[in-house]
């Protein structure tokens, strides 16, 4: 060990016990302590760290158990070295104090940086993200419960008060993002399991967020990025694609002097999302600069050249160039994600044909779409197509079966007005007008849900901007992410 006094285990420990959390003493000497921390030892000791732990109550001091098991985590080189340190990580998940935590961001840093090395080296990701589940949880629920007990200065100036006015007293009662919120959402993506993808989804990604930003010692716009970039690949672990729209966009969300890698690869995610999802290139939210979005373009000029193919081509071009572009994607770790959405491609070429024809027979809707060179039409292309129709489960295109005919080939598909319109002589039909109706309510329905989403969208730009100085100042408060 060390012979630094200021820095050993005996001293930390004596300061933790002199210094109680929320006394002007923990502030004083116990904080500046962990802020210039570094472990006296050279490679693991087991004993020396098990009695450091020993000398620590976890639960009246669960900050400094933390740096000690960063520590312990930092140093393991074996797998019982690693073991002995997740056990004493899974002792102290359950006892986390905010109050702590809010004093010495840090501790979370160096303890994050020892999780994603131990995840690195003995690939066990499930294990890591459940004790990241449980430490989260513990924290989102005393940042809910109660306000900030942050000392920093309160937020100055004009706009930010009369922000604050307009939210009001709640508004910063929400979870702020900590690095345990994006270490625990990548280890989530890395251990590839659904339940722990529904865990993350509810504790990590669903929560509500506080205005203020969040508790990192990084730049508080890269970890803004990394949350919501990770917490869309969650929601396409889920099929939750509307949601991981938002979540990508809002990567996009903070104003910067550069464009970011983190951006580059969440505008690679976004384009194909959206070709899915919408069937058109996705737009940057227009207050993001044009010399940035310059940048992202030129970053993802294979993916552009998709989008751009897949709105003024046909489903045979789009198939090839998805072909050409496997080993792009590959090395971009989306591959998955184009197999994953691969299903929702041809209802936009099929409903696109709407728009000229108001029926069509199968042979030519064939021909039009290039639906033959889909990948799971293998096979019979006619009954493919019938299938696919009805799973579609549009209303505005409906699959018909000319009286005396059964093959899948003689069926006619026939194209109806988005906006739910029949012809008035129509209308007089009972079945038509009852169909008439189904289709307006629908259409009413969609459009309520687009402006919930829409709401939920604006106000969340509304807590993680509008109080930033990132957002208020044009000049001194602008971050370089590049």
């Amino acid at each position: 060990m060390s012979t630094d006094s200021a820095f050993s285990y005996e001293n930390l420990a004596a300061t933790a016990m002199a210094a109680p959390s929320g006394t002007a003493a923990f502030h004083s000497t116990l904080v500046p302590l962990l802020k210039s921390w570094r472990t006296p030892l050279h490679s693991f000791h087991a004993e020396t760290l098990d009695n450091a732990l020993k000398s620590v109550d976890a639960s009246t001091c669960s900050l400094v158990y933390l740096q000690i098991t960063a520590d312990a985590l930092k140093l393991a080189t074996t797998a019982e070295h690693i073991e002995l340190a997740l056990a004493a990580l899974a002792h102290v998940s359950t006892k986390m104090d905010l109050y702590q935590l809010e004093a010495c961001p840090r501790v979370m840093h160096q303890l994050v940086l020892a999780l994603n090395s131990i995840s690195m080296e003995t690939r066990e990701h499930e294990r890591i993200c459940q004790l990241l589940l449980t430490m989260v949880d513990q924290i989102n629920q005393q940042m809910v419960s109660m306000r900030s007990h942050s000392t920093k200065s309160k937020p100055k100036g004009k706009a930010v008060k009369t922000k604050l006015e307009t939210l009001g007293s709640e508004s910063n009662r929400g979870v702020r993002i900590t690095p345990l919120h994006i270490e625990c959402l990548k280890q989530c993506l890395l251990a590839r399991r659904r339940q722990l993808h529904l865990q993350a989804m509810q504790t990590v990604v669903q929560v509500r967020l506080d205005a203020f930003g969040s508790l990192t010692i990084e730049t508080r716009a890269r970890a803004f990025m990394e949350y919501h970039l990770y917490a869309g690949m969650v929601c396409m672990g889920l099929d939750e694609f509307e949601l991981a729209l938002q979540m990508w966009c809002l990567v996009f969300a903070l104003p910067a002097r550069h464009a970011s890698v983190i951006q580059v690869a969440a505008y690679k995610r976004l384009l194909l999302l959206n070709l899915a999802v919408n069937g058109k290139k996705a737009k940057l939210p227009s207050f993001f600069a044009g010399s940035h979005a310059r940048v992202l373009e030129s970053n993802a000029v294979g993916y552009v050249s998709l989008a751009d193919t897949f709105a003024n081509k046909s489903m045979a071009q789009t198939m090839a160039k998805l072909q050409e572009m496997q080993a792009v994607l590959e090395s971009d770790e989306n591959w998955g994600l184009v197999n994953r959405i691969l299903h929702l491609l041809p209802r936009h070429f099929i409903k696109r044909v709407g728009s000229a024809y108001s029926s069509i027979g199968m042979q030519k809707l064939i021909e039009i779409t290039g639906f033959s060179f889909y990948p799971l039409a293998a096979g019979d292309s006619f009954a493919e197509l019938a299938r696919y129709i009805r799973n579609m489960n549009d209303p505005s295109v409906v699959l018909e079966q000319p009286a005396g005919t059964t093959a899948a080939k003689d069926a006619i598909v026939r194209f109806t007005d988005d906006r739910a319109t029949i012809y008035i002589a129509e209308q007089r039909n009972v079945a038509n007008c009852i169909r008439n109706e189904q289709q307006w309510a629908m259409l009413v329905a969609n459009k309520a849900r687009e402006l919930e989403g829409l709401h939920q969208h604006l106000s969340k730009l509304d807590r993680h901007l509008a109080l930033t100085k990132e957002y208020i100042s044009s000049e001194k408060s602008q971050v370089n992410i590049a």
